[in-house]
């Protein structure tokens, strides 16, 4: 059995702790292609490792993922 202090280690995945720095290292999943199908259109909101995303396709149809805030506005 694991101590609570190990479980926390184990289990958190935000930026800057064990666990989340070693997902970060791997391809994870986050939002099926059927989803953001279409070239330009709407974007799907993601929350993948504590962050929140935006997935979508651009003009040309590659796939492109984006922290959901503004680094201008701070906004979404």
């Amino acid at each position: 059995m694991l101590s609570k202090q190990d479980t926390e280690t184990l289990t958190r995945v935000g930026k800057g702790t064990p666990m989340g720095e070693l997902m970060r290292r791997y391809w994870v999943p986050a939002v099926f292609s059927h989803q953001i199908a279409r070239p330009d259109g709407p974007p799907v909101r993601v929350k993948l490792m504590g962050e929140r995303l935006v997935a979508f396709r651009d003009s040309k149809g590659r796939v492109g993922l984006l922290d959901e805030r503004c680094p201008h506005r701070t906004a979404s």
